[in-house]
Order: structure tokens, then sequence, then C-alpha cells
């Protein structure tokens, strides 16, 4: 992974007028808060043994809470137009694309969208006002929609286990959170104690988590203890308001948030807690919510432009880590979840390499 991927939001939209793409319509089709997909070539040439291609996206999902049909209106200027667009807040809402290639497809309306391992379902949160609801299934053509948690308190925040028989989740209970885990159908297997917002390693052995800090801070602790609730260990204290968590795609460290170098940027820490560095950031966006894929080749992260900014210049990078050359790929949301996987052979070289039938 290369020691930092940067780019600005000026050059990204340059890419996309290379590309043919008008100002105006690169600024009225992005949204408030979009997805940046970072091809780091270092890992990928590093990792991938003889031509192994790296894997890419095939199913996305992601949610979309700002409007994004509002109009520039007569002689508007481009940042007139965005800004207008994303003044009006909708409800959340999940959508996915699937194939990834595909157009987006409105699933249900709700929260941190999360696919199961092999694709065919998608777990999310319902809402109540402004209240976590509980968590519900569907398949991943739009079928089959069912309800899996009926607790009495919010939950939120679903994973589902690598085997994809176990789930865990986030449970609300006023101003504390806990975390549980449950089975296919809903029932709370485990209580593993105070937390939030976990994610199974990759072996499923462990699990990552949030805790706040003392009532008289701000910030969260990044912990991580075994999957059946033993063991919890503090890794790391982080003073921004805004934390999320990864794991690298090898199990060996975390990725996570941080504003502890001004606007938010991805870091990586060992799980020791002793070494912490900077690999991706943006002079003038916050970088949320990383995500490695399984074979370290790609990072994913939220991007959104800070509160105060006077001009909201969002943009979506592909980035070259060698080349530091940036292409486009939008995605119009955020909390996204993805499921990785090789790029098909076309039917031909199918044929091509099939083995010849014996006698």
């Amino acid at each position: 992974m290369s020691e930092t991927f940067r780019t600005t939001l000026g050059e990204s939209m340059e890419s996309m007028i290379r590309r043919g793409i008008t100002p105006r319509r690169a600024l009225v089709t992005l949204p408030a808060l979009l997805i940046v997909l970072v091809f780091v070539t270092s890992i990928s040439l590093s990792q991938q043994p003889g031509n192994v291609q790296p894997l890419i996206i095939q199913k996305l999902a992601f949610e979309g809470n700002w409007y994004v049909g509002a109009s520039t209106g007569g002689g508007g200027s481009m940042v007139e137009g965005f800004e207008s667009q994303v003044s009006q807040r909708a409800k959340s809402n999940i959508y996915i694309k699937d194939p990834f290639e595909s157009k987006q497809r409105w699933i249900d309306e709700g929260e941190y969208p999360t696919w199961s391992p092999d694709g065919s379902r998608l777990a999310y949160c319902t809402t109540i006002g402004t209240n976590y609801g509980q968590i519900r299934i569907v398949n991943a053509d739009g079928k089959g929609k069912h309800q899996l948690t009926h607790l009495k308190t919010g939950v939120c925040y679903p994973e589902w286990s690598p085997d994809g028989k176990e789930m865990v989740i986030t449970v609300f209970e006023g101003t504390s959170t806990s975390l549980a885990v449950v089975d296919e159908n809903g029932t709370i297997l485990r209580e593993l104690g105070p937390g939030s917002e976990a994610h199974w390693s990759p072996d499923g052995k462990q699990l990552l988590f949030l805790r706040p800090l003392p009532h008289t801070q701000i910030g969260s602790s990044i912990w991580i203890m075994r999957a059946d609730g033993s063991n919890a260990r503090e890794i790391l204290q982080d003073g921004s308001h805004s934390v999320q968590t990864s794991w690298l795609s090898n199990g060996s460290g975390i990725l996570f948030s941080s504003e502890r170098e001004g606007l938010s940027s991805i870091f990586t820490v060992d799980l020791e807690g002793k070494k912490v560095r900077k690999i991706g950031g943006d002079p003038s966006t916050n970088w949320y919510r990383p995500a490695e894929s399984p074979d370290g080749s790609s990072l994913i992260v939220d991007v959104v432009t800070p509160a105060n900014s006077p001009v909201r210049r969002l943009s979506v990078v592909q980035m070259d880590a060698h080349a530091h050359s940036a292409s486009m790929l939008v995605a119009a949301g955020d909390h996204f979840s993805v499921v990785w996987g090789h790029k098909a052979e076309p039917d031909a070289q199918k044929v091509a390499k099939a083995p010849a039938p014996s006698n």
C-alpha cells in the first residue's frame, strides 16, 4: 500500500471533463455524499501471484439520503445547481447495483445495508422517526423481504459472519449500546457486552468494535475481542467526532478514519495499537468508512466535504498509486457494502479452455 493517496477535487473534475462529462452534468448528478473507489496498483502487483487479476466489484449496495432530481433552473451556475440539489434532505433509502454495471435499483427505506457473504441477501436496519428500528433481510432480487429481529429496543449495524450463519448487531438502549450475535432466525445466541459497529475478522474468530470514551471526552476507542465475547482489549483511543473501522484484508491490522490531522483521513494500526500510519486522505474533503477488498488490491471510502465548506464540490476518484492518475467511478450514496469477485471470462475463452471430451 502506498504511503499516501492524495487527489484534489479540481483534478478529479478535470478528469471527468476529459471523459466528456460536462461540468454542469457532473455537479448536478453527484449527491452530497459519494463513494470513492481507490485502486492500489502497488498492492495488486505485490500480492497477486502470476497472472491472477485483482478482484473487482460485482455487487454494490448503498444508502442514498438526498434528493437527486433537482434542476439548476434557467441560467443557474454549476455551483448553485449542485447546492440546490443537496439542500433538501430525503429519507434514507437502500439501493443496489446488481450486477455492478447495471443501473441502481431501489430496495427499501432503511440504513446501513450489508451483503451476505455469497451476495444472495441484503440486511439493513429500519428507522422509526429518528430512531433505529429492527433488522430486515431481502433477497438480491428484491423479493422475500422480512424482519429478522424482534427486540423491544432499536438495533442497527448488522454484519454477517464470514460463513453466513450468524450476524452481529448493535442494540440501542437509551444512550448506551451493546453488541449481540443472532442466528438466521433472529434469535440471540450471545450477548457480548458494551460496544457498537462490530466487524468480523476475515477468519471469523474475532470482532472489531467501538466503545465511547469517558463522558468528559469526545471520541471513541477501538477494541477487539474473540467472537464469543471473551478477551476484549482496547487497541487505540481516538478523539475524532466520527471514527469508523474495518479489518485489513489479511486480518493483521485495522483500518480506521480519524480527524487527528484535521479533516478525516484513513489510517492503519497494528493489533497491538503501537504502529499508526496514514494511508489516504485529501486536504479538502473528509474520508470515512474505509474498506479493503479481500485481496488487498482496492480501498473504498465515503467522501464528504466539510460541513462549513462554502462550496460543496465533491468527487469520486480511482487512484493509481504509482502514476497518481485519477479516473472517475461515481455512486450516488454512502454507507456502502460490496461483493467482490473476479471478472467473468468471455464465453469464447471458456469454450477454448474446456477439456476435450473423452472417448
